[in-house]
């Protein structure tokens, strides 16, 4: 099965992303990770590696989601800070 946490964004709210696994014909690592924003869906990472054990490709999987919402996180400031009006 896989697992679930919740990430506290501060500024824009609150994000989440669940970690998945499937049986790799291979060996190796095989998951994906569904981001959601205040319990909505916003992408789906996969990771698929021959050379990586369960533990390790959950850890990278997690980065890359901790690493989406960061940049996510950024642009969705920057848009909030563009939309306010200038003073004078």
């Amino acid at each position: 099965m896989g697992r679930y946490e919740h990430v506290p964004a501060g500024k824009t709210g609150d994000w989440a992303f669940s970690i998945s696994h499937t049986a790799a014909p291979e060996g190796g690592y095989s998951g994906a990770a569904d981001v959601s924003f205040q319990g909505k869906h916003q992408c789906k990472l996969v990771l698929s590696s021959p050379c990586l054990s369960r533990q390790e490709g959950d850890e990278v999987l997690r980065k890359r989601c901790v690493d989406w919402i960061e940049q996510r996180e950024g642009l969705l400031g920057h848009l909030g800070r563009s939309a306010e009006p200038e003073e004078a």
